[in-house]
């Protein structure tokens, strides 16, 4: 399946896949004393890392300088489908919702991880995002859980 089936190739623009991995919504943290906070969910660390690797590889393979200017950025969230919404034989019900709105991943919580990441790896700073586009939808058959992500300079 082609990755970039919704977004013109933009040869300025970086392309980042993560495949395999569901993305963690970046929720709230708790205190653990001595004035410490730790985030609440488990899954965001290794997400934020599995973001920040596939990102570093990219910017190596595009030659990408780190960006220091106001930038565009237009994500895609994939998520696995539960169980339920299949029949025995695996196929998809008809009663099956076809928007991902499951209460445990906000996108506004699931950006919020995916920008962190990409901090002082793609861009300087989060605050450069001038423009942010998301969606989440259900993986389409064989796809793998994960996220695609296009980020653009704005000169």
């Amino acid at each position: 399946m082609n990755d970039r089936r919704n977004d013109e190739v933009n040869a300025d623009a970086i392309y980042i896949a993560i495949n395999g991995m569901e993305p963690a919504p970046q929720g709230s943290k708790r205190h653990v004393g001595g004035g410490r906070l730790i985030e609440a969910s488990k899954r965001v660390k290794p997400w934020r890392q599995a973001v920040a690797a596939s990102a570093q590889q990219q910017m190596k393979d595009q030659k990408a300088e780190l960006l220091t200017c106001a930038c565009s950025v237009s994500v895609v969230f994939r998520f696995r489908r539960p169980k339920a919404h299949f029949t025995t034989n695996g196929q998809l019900k008809a009663a099956a919702p076809k928007h991902c709105v499951v209460k445990r991943n906000d996108i506004d919580k699931c950006c919020r991880s995916t920008l962190d990441a990409l901090s002082e790896t793609v861009f300087a700073d989060d605050c450069l995002v001038v423009s942010m586009k998301a969606e989440k939808r259900y993986c389409f058959g064989s796809e793998q859980p994960g996220a695609l992500i296009t980020v653009i300079g704005l000169q």
